[in-house]
């Protein structure tokens, strides 16, 4: 059977929080672990339910959104964030965003939304809430390379290039090897050393993290 998205959700407001588990559990293939009532408690959740999304409020005491967003992501990058905002022009929002969160919905809009939201993030889409979307999909373009740019800069610049070839679908050790010019042995070393750097338990999840960073594209 098919494991269901792992939720946490991160919201001060009790009512908010029981609101979207109801919305959220409604869905048979999205589970809540953890729900947390501030920044810090969200990043620690994170750590030991290992979400594959987390629903951030931005507005939180004890550590607001955006700094749990940029905690989150320093810590396990795979996990993607989608900000639960009241304010579509809060400049937190768009902060958050460049932190590495992978969309945003409105408080006030279609409640419904939030499941199809969810899971679309955790396929790895781009999910926002904007009057003008046209106008701001160059920036979110321009965001994704930063981010992919910037991504694991504990990385050798050979291990990154390693790490993006396997990350591209259909590729291989074999593969990154004869395209980089290098033995087969020591692509397979270099993935073990970035599996270690990165905590990925195995070559599955070290592709995981890769590409909700933004590689595993055509060198």
């Amino acid at each position: 059977m098919e494991e269901g998205i792992r939720v946490v959700i991160a919201d001060d407001h009790p009512f908010t929080r029981y609101g979207l588990r109801m919305l959220l559990e409604s869905d048979p293939g999205i589970t809540v672990v953890a729900e947390a009532c501030d920044g810090r408690e969200a990043v620690r959740h994170v750590l030991e339910f290992h979400p594959d999304v987390v629903v951030m409020d931005v507005k939180m005491p004890n550590g607001d959104g955006l700094w749990a967003t940029q905690e989150i992501q320093r810590a396990r990058p795979g996990t993607k964030i989608l900000v639960h905002s009241e304010y579509e022009a809060d400049p937190n929002v768009m902060a958050a965003m460049r932190a590495g969160a992978s969309g945003f919905l409105l408080k006030a809009g279609d409640v419904t939304q939030i499941t199809r939201a969810v899971r679309d993030v955790a396929a790895g889409a781009w999910i926002f809430h904007l009057s003008d979307t046209a106008r701001m999909r160059p920036w979110f373009d321009q965001l994704r390379t930063a981010r992919r740019d910037g991504a694991f800069p504990q990385l050798t610049t050979r291990e990154r290039e390693i790490l993006n070839i396997i990350a591209i679908p259909k590729q291989t050790t074999h593969t990154a090897a004869a395209r980089l010019g290098i033995s087969h042995k020591r692509v397979e070393n270099a993935l073990t050393d970035i599996k270690t750097k990165l905590g990925a338990t195995d070559r599955a999840d070290l592709i995981a993290l890769a590409r909700a960073a933004g590689l595993g594209v055509q060198p």
